[in-house]
C-alpha cells in the first residue's frame, strides 16, 4: 500500500512522542511498533533533522544524536515542542466544528465529548460552531449497543424504520461507524437482505445483542458506499493532493509539479466541499457539472461570511 501524506506526518509526530517516552530505541524496533521498513524509518528520522521551527536555524531544528543515527539508533535530543499540538483560533474553531459533527451523528469516538469540553473551554466558552439541524439524532443506547457488537463481534438485533417509515426487525452483522455530512450510518451485512448495508443510525429505534457471531467481512469499499453518478478529473498543485489519498478507488498521477486525482463521484455536494477545501490550488474541475457545485458552494461561503 503507497505512503500517503497524511500517513507519514502521523508517523513523524509519532516517532517524536514515542521517542521521548522510550528513549533511544533502534531503527528495527520503530519499524516494527509503526509497521514499515527499517529503511522508510531511516528516511523519517533524517527528514527530522530538517525540521523544525521557522525560520529553521541550526538551533530551531529538531535535534538527534547523529553518530546514532548512523549506528541505527535513534535519540532524540531536542524535540522543539513538535510533540505538543499548539492550534490557532482558526484551527480550534475546524476541530470544534468537526467533533461536534461526530457527536451529533452518534459516531464520535470515545473520549470525544470531554475533548470537545476542553477545547470550548480553552476557546473561551460559548459555541464558536453550531451543528445544523438534520438527520434525527441516534440514540446514544442504540450507538452503545451496536459498538459493542462491533468490539466483541456480536450480530445486533434492530427495530429500523426505514425512509418509507416501513418498520422491521433486522439482524446485522456491525462493522464501522461513520458520519457523513454530519448525518450517522452503520456499515454492515444485513442477514435480512443478505448483503452489504450503511443504515442511518437516526433511523433505528432500539438495539439488542445477539449471540451470533460475525461470520462476514466488512465491504472492500471505504467510507459511505454509493454508487457512483460519474467520473471527475481534478488536476490541483502537488502539495494539495493530501486532499484525494483518502478517497476510494481514487487515482492519482503526480508529475513533480501538479497532481491530477480521478475518482467516482456518488454525492455532487459531498465533493464539492472536498474540492473547496483546497480551492486556491485547483488547476482545473471536469466535469461541468462539479465545477458548477464548487462555484456554488464558494458562493454561499462568501455570502455568509458578508452577511
Amino acid at each position: 500500500m503507497a505512503d500517503t501524506s497524511r500517513d507519514r506526518l502521523v508517523r513523524l509526530l509519532g516517532l517524536i512522542a514515542y521517542l521521548e517516552a522510550h528513549g533511544s530505541t533502534e531503527f528495527a524496533v520503530l519499524a516494527e511498533h509503526f509497521g514499515v521498513s527499517a529503511a522508510r524509518i531511516e528516511r523519517d528520522l533524517w527528514a527530522l533533522t530538517t525540521s523544525g521551527i521557522p525560520p529553521y536555524l541550526p538551533d530551531e531544528c529538531i535535534e538527534f544524536d547523529f553518530d546514532h543515527l548512523d549506528s541505527g539508533i535513534a535519540t532524540l535530543v531536542a524535540s522543539q515542542g513538535a510533540s505538543q499540538v499548539k492550534l490557532s483560533a482558526r484551527e480550534t474553531v475546524a476541530l470544534i466544528g468537526a467533533l461536534a459533527t461526530l457527536v451529533a451523528a452518534g459516531t464520535a469516538p470515545a473520549g470525544a465529548h470531554d475533548v470537545l469540553a476542553r477545547l470550548r473551554e480553552a476557546y473561551g466558552g460559548g459555541e464558536p460552531v453550531r451543528v445544523l439541524d438534520g438527520a434525527p439524532e441516534a440514540d446514544a443506547a442504540v450507538t452503545s449497543t451496536i459498538e459493542r457488537g462491533i468490539a466483541e463481534g456480536r450480530a445486533v438485533s434492530l427495530d429500523y424504520i426505514d425512509a418509507q417509515d416501513r418498520r422491521s426487525v433486522r439482524v446485522i452483522e456491525p462493522h464501522r461507524l461513520v458520519a457523513i455530512d454530519g448525518v450517522g450510518y452503520v456499515e454492515c451485512f444485513c442477514l435480512k437482505a443478505d448483503d452489504h448495508r450503511t443504515l442511518r443510525l437516526g433511523r433505528i429505534a432500539s438495539a439488542s445483542l445477539t449471540d451470533v457471531m460475525l461470520t462476514h467481512p466488512p465491504s472492500e469499499e471505504k467510507g459511505f458506499s454509493l454508487v457512483p453518478q460519474f467520473e471527475a478529473t481534478v488536476v490541483l498543485r502537488r502539495g494539495a493532493r493530501w486532499a484525494f489519498e483518502d478517497l476510494a478507488g481514487v487515482e492519482i498521477e503526480d508529475d513533480g509539479e501538479t497532481a491530477t486525482a480521478r475518482f467516482g463521484v456518488a454525492d455532487v455536494d459531498w465533493a464539492a466541499g472536498r474540492l473547496l477545501s483546497v480551492a486556491p490550488d485547483l488547476v482545473s474541475v471536469e466535469p461541468g457539472t462539479l465545477r458548477e457545485a464548487v462555484a456554488t458552494h464558494a458562493h454561499a461561503v462568501v455570502t455568509a461570511h458578508s452577511v
